[in-house]
């Protein structure tokens, strides 16, 4: 990805899972990355998945992480990026400073919470960020692509891919 000479934000965070890191977790990344001229990526660690359904399928942590690593650099936004664990829904994002936007998927409880943490920033003295909410890139069926369908054994064809 060639190097941008502007964004419109000086810092952006998003958070996940990014498990079976595929085509929906890369557009949404992509998308990140145009916004902020620094990306700050959050993923949630092994101990916060415990009660996640078909757990023994989640992928490490340490794998997660390394995917994801090696998706920036493919990108070319690895000097750009940090990757740092959350544990809580939250992730941090309530109390970080120099935050300009946080980047979400359009899943309803996703937004519901990145307004909660906005909330939560205005009770801790911080400056509201903007939450830009990016649309699910769905399969022919209709239904947003998911790690969980991944998981479930479901596959996909990149040329069926709605953005």
């Amino acid at each position: 990805m060639p190097e941008q000479e502007y964004w419109p934000y000086k810092r952006v965070i998003f958070a996940g899972t990014f498990d079976h890191l595929h085509e929906g977790h890369k557009y949404l990344l992509r998308t990140a990355l145009r916004l902020g001229e620094r990306v700050d990526v959050g993923l949630t660690t092994d101990e916060m998945l415990r009660s996640k359904e078909q757990r023994e399928k989640i992928q490490s942590y340490k794998e997660r992480e390394e995917n994801l690593w090696t998706f920036l650099e493919t990108e070319g936004a690895r000097h750009r990026c940090t990757i740092f664990p959350i544990n809580t829904v939250t992730g941090g994002a309530d109390k970080m400073e120099n935050v300009d936007a946080l980047v979400v998927s359009d899943e309803i409880k996703v937004v519901e919470n990145a307004f909660m943490i906005n909330d939560l920033r205005g009770e801790n003295g911080l400056r509201r960020f903007h939450i830009i909410v990016i649309p699910r890139v769905r399969t022919k069926d209709g239904r947003p692509l998911s790690s969980s369908r991944i998981r479930a054994g479901e596959t996909f064809d990149d040329a069926d891919l709605i953005y």
